[in-house]
């Protein structure tokens, strides 16, 4: 059945991703390797604990069997039924988490191309329609959308929190341009992201500009507005706006 080559897959791909990288022997993934939890970031940690659920790693943090066996080891372990594996959405999320702090892959309800190295466990999803696929690209469905919440890229309505996110970021900033000061949108216009997001942070409050007189935003709200600031560039720069002309 496509599940159990579907545990496989996902298995190999989080083996690949958690063996240590600063290891200079070849091949990497052999027994005894060291799995790296990633200097404690929370994705690579649950893939370390699937891996060890798997019965894929050893008491001491190390790899179990050779990296290229283990797709077929755990597809036979999954397809015999005599250990008990955990639940597929378990093996999902730490899989979605890492594949994406690893840019391999897009979370977001859109057509994406997949790295090279996930494309074997993109297949096995489509084999199960945890995705289709769209040309040389690949979308997510509906029944990845556990694996999603659990992992906290997708709400309880299965829609993408980036998306969402970048959706407020768009029609905050366009309501930030109808009324842009001057001197912001020539900022804008040199690409100057650091005066624009001096300017966002202290100037630009509950959907009004204050004056440039304003007082300088604490270091704290610098750091939230870089997206606003990134997106508020994209649009004073953008070919064709009415508010687009050169400098002097």
């Amino acid at each position: 059945m496509a599940i159990h080559r579907l545990y496989g897959e996902l298995a190999a791909s989080l083996v690949r991703a958690t063996t240590e990288r600063c290891e200079p022997e070849e091949p990497r993934t052999r027994v005894g390797a060291k799995l790296d939890g990633a200097g404690g970031l929370s994705a690579y940690e649950g893939a370390l604990l699937i891996l060890h659920e798997l019965g894929l790693a050893t008491p001491d943090h190390k790899l179990a069997i050779d990296g290229d066996r283990v797709a077929q080891f755990i597809t036979k372990r999954s397809r015999d039924g005599q250990v008990k594996l955990p639940p597929i959405d378990d093996v999902l999320e730490p899989w979605l988490s890492v594949a994406d702090q690893q840019g391999h892959l897009s979370l977001k309800r859109l057509p994406f191309v997949p790295h090279d190295e996930i494309r074997p466990v993109m297949d096995a999803l489509v084999a199960l329609d945890y995705a289709r696929p769209a040309g040389n690209a690949f979308i997510w469905t509906d029944k990845i959308g556990r694996a999603m919440q659990m992992a906290g890229d997708w709400d309880e309505n299965n829609l993408s929190r980036q998306e969402l996110e970048e959706r407020n970021v768009d029609l905050e900033m366009r309501k930030a341009l109808a009324c842009i000061p001057e001197d912001v949108r020539l900022a804008a216009l040199r690409g100057s992201r650091i005066d624009v997001v001096k300017a966002l942070a202290a100037r630009w409050v509950d959907g009004v500009w204050l004056p440039d007189t304003a007082d300088e935003a604490p270091w704290w709200r610098l750091t939230a507005v870089g997206a606003e600031a990134a997106r508020l560039v994209e649009l004073v720069q953008g070919p064709g706006h009415l508010l687009t002309r050169e400098v002097n």
